[in-house]
């Protein structure tokens, strides 16, 4: 299957059966380039934000996974805009069965269980933060949260 056809899949699959905490779809006529929302999880320093993320799927999509840039600014171990990380999309361990809707609900989760550990990080200082000093965390990661999506 073309990297097209795999592409039209997710789109059909996520208007079947939308997800709640994400919306995500092409950006004007090329399906290649899609921009996401996330909505920041009930309970956590990120309630009630709006972070944007766009995603480009490369010509060979899917046996390569899509590139992913964070647009928002926002404080969190594996994340900085526009850097990401996550496995699923490291090539080594990327899936080719990997649908969008399973990616963006890794990163919805990601917002509510950041990785910590010394080799699932890009931001040793604060993940060490989450760990050692998780009040300051949810305090700083709050304020800019407030900051830069609830404007």
């Amino acid at each position: 299957m073309a990297p097209k056809a795999w592409i039209m899949t997710h789109l059909r699959e996520l208007v079947r059966f939308p997800a709640s905490g994400f919306s995500t779809g092409p950006v004007v006529e090329d399906i290649y380039e899609w921009q996401a929302t996330l909505l920041g999880p009930p309970s956590n320093p990120y309630e009630g934000g709006i972070f944007f993320i766009s995603i480009h799927f490369p010509p060979a999509y899917p046996f390569k996974p899509p590139m992913v840039s964070w647009k928002t600014p926002i404080l969190h171990s594996n994340t900085d805009k526009p850097r990401v990380f996550h496995p699923l999309l490291v090539t080594a361990t990327w899936k080719v069965g990997t649908t969008v809707k399973e990616l963006l609900q890794a990163h919805h989760d990601m917002l509510l269980y950041p990785k910590v550990e010394e080799e699932d990080n890009y931001f040793a200082d604060i993940a060490r933060m989450c760990v050692l000093e998780p009040e300051r965390f949810k305090k700083e990661a709050r304020l800019m949260t407030e900051a830069h999506t609830m404007n």
